[in-house]
């Protein structure tokens, strides 16, 4: 193969590697923002009790000016906590990480869901709580 054909064939090579890798840092870890979304079918939740677990967790935070975040660490991998307000469906917390691109790492767990009142509700079956970029 001549020097300029191999030239093209590695370069078509590289380019194509870039093209379908989905980390466009090369895998290098990249700092950033995940956030903890919930689903409710309720229009009427005013706290949850929660659980993140995975890789390192820098620093946590409301996701929104009306909401308040009240957590603790259980350990290195675990966080746990509480989000009081008017919670609807959407963004509850921000997560400042290490690395974004382990957001399929992280797992979000509702432990409990009270309404406005202060009631708890008796069953979480359609609640959820995603982690995403």
């Amino acid at each position: 193969m001549s020097g300029a054909r191999w030239i093209f064939a590695m370069a078509a090579a590289l380019s194509l590697a870039a093209a379908c890798s989905d980390d466009p840092t090369g895998g290098a870890p990249r700092a950033g923002t995940l956030v903890v979304r919930l689903t409710t079918p309720e229009v009427d939740d005013g706290a949850i009790l929660f659980q993140v677990s995975g890789p390192p967790i820098d620093t946590s935070a409301a996701a929104g000016a009306s909401l308040q975040l009240f957590t603790r660490r259980a350990d290195g991998s675990t966080l746990v906590g509480v989000v009081v307000g008017d919670l609807t469906n959407g963004a509850v917390i921000r997560l400042q990480v290490p690395d974004v691109g382990a957001a399929a790492a992280y797992t979000a767990r509702l432990l409990e869901v009270a309404d406005r009142q202060n009631a708890l509700r008796p069953s979480l079956t359609d609640y959820a709580l995603t982690v995403t970029r």
